[in-house]
Formats: C-alpha cells, sequence, structure tokens
C-alpha cells in the first residue's frame, strides 16, 4: 500500500507539469526562490523583494493568486497590474532583462563590451538603470548588459537568426554553471534591419523537468514555469502574440546561451 501510495503521489506530481504562477504570494515565491538558491542564482534574496514588493501592489490590485495552474489559463490584467504599481511606486518596475542580469550576475561574463550605448531599443532599461537606486548592481555592469541586450545590425540577410549567435562569441560571453541557462527570444526589426533581445528568463535543469524564471515585461507579473522539455516551454511562449510581427518578417529566434534553438512559432 505505501508502494502504491508513493507511485500515486509521483504520478500527481508529474501531471502537475506543465504548471505556472506569478507568485502572487508568500509560498510560491519562496518555492521558487529556493529552487534559485539551489541551483546557484545571485541575488536571490533582492528578487525575492522585487517579487514581494510587486505581489503586495500591483499583485493585489489584479488579484494574483499564490498557486500553481495551467499556463495556458493563466491570466493577468495588465491594466490592473499596472495601476496597482503605480498607486505605490514613483520609479519604474524591472523587466525581463533586468531580472535575468541581476539572477546571473558573478555566472555571466565577457571578455569584451560595447563602451557606450548608442542604440534607442533599450531607452527604458537604461533609464531605470540610471536613475532607481535598487538596481545599482545592474548599473555597475552596465556595458555588459547593454552589449548583451542591445540591438545590432544583420550582416547576412539570408541568415538573421545567426546575428545574435555571433555576437554572443564576438564579445565572449559565458555563464558558469551546468545548471542555469539564459533563454532569451530576439526579434528582428527589418525596418532598421537589426535585431535585439525582446524577452529573457533564466533556465533551471532539473532531472527530469525545468524551471523557467522570467518577469514579462515592465509592470507585469514576474512567472515561474514547469514544463517537461524545452519544446514545451517554447509552445507556451509562442502563445505570446507580443513577440511576433508581420507574416513575412523573420523571427523570433529563441537561444540558449547564445545558440541558437529554432525560429518561434506563432500559436493560437
Amino acid at each position: 500500500m505505501l508502494l502504491s501510495a508513493c507511485a500515486d503521489t509521483q504520478t500527481a506530481q508529474k501531471q502537475k507539469i506543465p504548471a505556472a504562477t506569478y507568485m502572487g504570494g508568500d509560498n510560491t515565491s519562496a518555492e521558487v526562490c529556493e529552487a534559485l538558491k539551489d541551483a546557484g542564482a545571485s541575488h536571490v534574496d533582492i528578487f525575492q523583494d522585487w517579487v514581494a514588493d510587486f505581489a503586495d501592489s500591483a499583485g493585489k490590485n489584479a488579484k494574483l493568486e499564490d498557486n500553481w495552474s495551467d499556463p495556458q489559463k493563466l491570466k493577468a490584467d495588465t491594466g490592473k497590474c499596472m495601476d496597482g504599481w503605480e498607486q505605490d511606486h514613483t520609479y519604474s518596475d524591472a523587466d525581463c532583462r533586468m531580472t535575468a542580469f541581476l539572477l546571473l550576475d558573478g555566472m555571466l561574463t565577457a571578455k569584451s563590451t560595447e563602451k557606450r550605448y548608442k542604440g534607442t531599443y533599450l531607452m527604458f532599461d537604461t533609464d531605470a538603470i540610471d536613475t532607481v537606486d535598487r538596481y545599482e548592481i545592474i548599473k555597475k555592469k552596465k556595458d555588459m548588459f547593454t552589449t548583451l541586450y542591445g540591438e545590432k545590425k544583420v550582416t547576412d540577410n539570408k541568415h538573421p537568426e545567426t546575428t545574435f549567435s555571433d555576437s554572443w562569441k564576438d564579445y565572449g560571453f559565458h555563464i558558469d554553471s551546468d545548471r542555469i541557462s539564459l533563454l532569451s527570444i530576439v526579434i528582428s526589426d527589418p525596418d532598421s534591419d537589426v535585431v535585439f533581445v525582446g524577452h529573457t528568463g533564466i533556465l533551471i535543469k532539473y532531472s527530469d523537468y525545468y524551471l523557467f524564471v522570467e518577469k514579462i515585461a515592465f509592470e507585469q507579473p514576474y512567472q515561474a514555469t514547469k514544463v517537461r522539455t524545452i519544446d514545451e516551454l517554447l509552445h507556451i511562449l509562442s502563445l505570446r502574440p507580443e513577440y511576433f510581427g508581420d507574416e513575412d518578417e523573420a523571427g523570433p529566434f529563441v537561444y540558449n546561451n547564445g545558440k541558437y534553438l529554432q525560429t518561434l512559432k506563432k500559436s493560437v
């Protein structure tokens, strides 16, 4: 009977994947942060403060729940999130790039960086980093931040998916971890003939599943998602229309630590 009960418990646990949470309370936040610490992520205490701050303001206003649910059914009222954040804060919230960069601090390195960012795609990121004290850790490595995430000129129009990979190699980016990697969705802007990191998050590898931790966008929720495979995660991400342009536009392209995985296909 005990063996049967154990088997049933294991089956139930497997049935919960895929699962996702907005970390709207202490229980899910603590679980995700414990996983981050176990994997060796940096500044998990600061991340937990950011999550709690969002949950107590934007999250409460949008009634974000403190549980795991079906990722495809997880919906947040972004207008209420924005209103809730702005009621309690006079400064900018973090976004996906800033959150991932914080958690990778120390294990993400580069052999060289662009010394001055001249682009415009990261202007909201850099404004927040320059003006808000809570982002001081990112500010200290802002050149690395903008080099990693900023727009890059496409030099091979037949293979624009190589641009981000080439940049990763050219600047010598490396993540010193066998469990944590950086998953990035790179958007192509055909009008300017550049690509840039439109979304990103950190991926933690377990023996039989993955945990993806992200901040969806400025004044939108933090999210943690458990999946069995990377393809399962990409399907979940493909349900977000904001990553897609016109049908004839290249991309968006998906990378894991700078390695091209595939072109994301829009799901409905």
